[in-house]
């Protein structure tokens, strides 16, 4: 289970929960993504870039994780459940939440142009 850190203006980090857990300013970020939108308005274009700082993780993996969390914000029905787990985090379901996440970690990612 992985943590998201949102910084501005578009920065994510993304740590273990865990390690999270057990100390926020000791927790090492294991991926980081900025999400570039200089082009969003004359090209219909926004730019992702990862930067994969754990050895652990290979870049399947962390492309993985990178368009999730994006799609879970460009997404209005997955935005619910960020919406959910931010301002009603006593109405947020984790089983549920992980159930689905396992179910889409399993299928093959979509054809993305790289």
């Amino acid at each position: 289970m992985m943590i998201s850190q949102f910084q501005d203006p578009s920065h994510f980090l993304m740590a273990y929960l865990e390690d999270y857990k057990m100390d926020p300013a000791a927790a090492q970020p294991l991926l980081t993504f900025s999400v570039f939108t200089d082009f969003s308005d004359s090209k219909d274009l926004t730019l992702v870039r990862c930067d994969i700082l754990n050895k652990g993780i290979h870049d399947s993996e962390g492309r993985k994780i990178v368009e999730n969390v994006v799609e879970s914000y460009k997404s209005e029905v997955e935005y619910a459940t960020v919406r959910t787990f931010n301002q009603r985090p006593d109405s947020f379901d984790i089983d549920d939440f992980i159930a689905r996440q396992n179910e889409k970690w399993q299928k093959e990612p979509p054809s993305v142009n790289a």
